[in-house]
């Protein structure tokens, strides 16, 4: 998979959640295995000082500022995440969307385990394809074939970001992606909430973390007065008189799916 001339699966399986074949499942957690030691090779590699294929790029706090930044130059990101939470999604996916509209191929995979109701609801709005469910218990980016992005080592008690282009690394990067894409599915959201819109389900979801209006306009990118139109339709398809009872309802669905 580590060919220039190849193309990785970008679309998940058929596979509903919660029902990946045993050997599916067991492929994805041997190859996050053999991933988990070239990481720590190189994290040893970057302690020694011995390290020329092996960038520490970002320490905490500036791992975030210094990944957006950065993906401006990006044109494929391939990314693995074991959660996310509802916050951390309207953060990101404002981004992630002018990155997309930029020509940023890209794909994430989240752990389907360690997706919030609320996030989940806001990735199943998205474009189909870009964001995908599986088992995911390492994270990584695959950034234009060249390097991969994993955790590095404790520099002054902060965590950090390693960027390493050692063919080694890369192609046990490879395997675990190819293994996540053969285990995964779309995120198919809350079925309960069919009669939503996508963008009514984002901004139900986004209403459950507390998020204002303007909050809600600034993430998903629309005016004010469409999110207030939005607020108004969904209350009435979901039967509920505030937002809190909205955000309350998403939860108790999205649980009865789990």
């Amino acid at each position: 998979m580590g060919n220039e001339d190849e193309s990785p699966a970008i679309v998940g399986s058929t596979w509903p959640r919660n029902r990946v074949p045993e050997s599916a499942r067991q492929a994805v957690l041997d190859a996050a295995a053999v991933l988990q030691v070239r990481r720590s090779e190189a994290a040893a590699l970057v302690s020694s000082g011995t390290a020329p294929d092996i960038e520490v790029v970002a320490r905490h706090p500036d791992i975030n500022p210094w990944m957006m930044k950065a993906s401006q130059t990006w044109h494929e990101l391939f990314s693995v995440r074991p959660s996310t939470t509802t916050a951390q999604m309207r953060a990101s996916l404002p981004n992630n969307r002018a990155l997309l509209e930029r020509g940023l191929r890209m794909v994430s995979i989240f752990d389907t385990h360690g997706v919030e109701p609320g996030a989940r609801a806001l990735l199943a709005a998205e474009p189909a394809g870009t964001y995908l469910f599986s088992i995911a218990p390492v994270q990584m980016k695959i950034v234009d074939r060249k390097f991969v992005l994993l955790h590095g080592p404790e520099i002054d008690g902060e965590p950090s970001v390693m960027a390493i282009s050692s063919a080694r690394c890369l192609d046990a990067a490879w395997r675990y992606w190819e293994a996540t894409i053969s285990a995964s599915s779309p995120p198919d959201g809350v079925s309960t909430l069919e009669d939503l819109t996508p963008r009514q389900r984002q901004v139900v979801a986004l209403m459950a973390t507390g998020a204002g209006d303007e909050a809600i306009a600034a993430s998903l990118g629309v005016s004010v007065r469409t999110v207030r139109s939005d607020i108004a339709a969904l209350l009435d398809v979901l039967g509920v008189k505030t937002r809190f009872a909205a955000g309350v309802r998403l939860q108790l669905w999205s649980g009865q799916e789990d």
